[in-house]
């Protein structure tokens, strides 16, 4: 796995399609915790990218409860999988999960998040990476790990 500073000719579709995934995201976790925060009736803290992306899908910026219940049932809804795997043990002996894929777009490009479950299969160390026909997964220089490990804590992954 590599990470590009910078598209080449060859990662260029697959990196903007995985920019726009996390765009997605990012916006999803700002209105996440916009619906979390007391409600004061100020928008002022929201991006112009979150306040078009609450209008386009008409969600209601004023009722909070309902606005965090649909931000977390559209991040829930946004995998193609989820998958859990895990590390090598002997045979016999008590396996518990260690990693974690949520599969967001296959094909070329495809895109997925990966990262690591602690001992209560929770997850932490979130990657953004994408590929496409002619490279392997790549990690996506952009993605910062906030957004990415609320998007992930959004799922099940199992028992400790």
């Amino acid at each position: 796995m590599t990470t590009a500073p910078v598209p080449t000719d060859q990662h260029r579709d697959a990196f903007f399609s995985a920019r726009g995934t996390l765009q997605i995201i990012e916006t999803l976790w700002e209105l996440g915790f916009y619906a979390d925060r007391p409600y004061d009736g100020d928008r002022d803290d929201l991006s112009a990218r979150a306040l078009a992306f609450a209008e386009s899908e008409a969600w209601d910026l004023d009722d909070r409860d309902a606005l965090g219940e649909t931000v977390r049932e559209y991040a829930q809804a946004m995998p193609l999988s989820v998958l859990v795997r895990s590390d090598w043990h002997a045979p016999g002996s008590a396996s518990s999960y260690s990693q974690f894929e949520l599969l967001l777009s296959t094909g070329g490009p495809a895109v997925r998040i990966i990262g690591e479950l602690d001992s209560y299969c929770e997850p932490y160390r979130p990657q953004l990476q994408y590929q496409d026909w002619s490279i392997e997964w790549t990690d996506h220089p952009e993605a910062r790990h906030d957004p990415l490990q609320w998007f992930a804590a959004q799922f099940y992954f199992g028992e400790g």
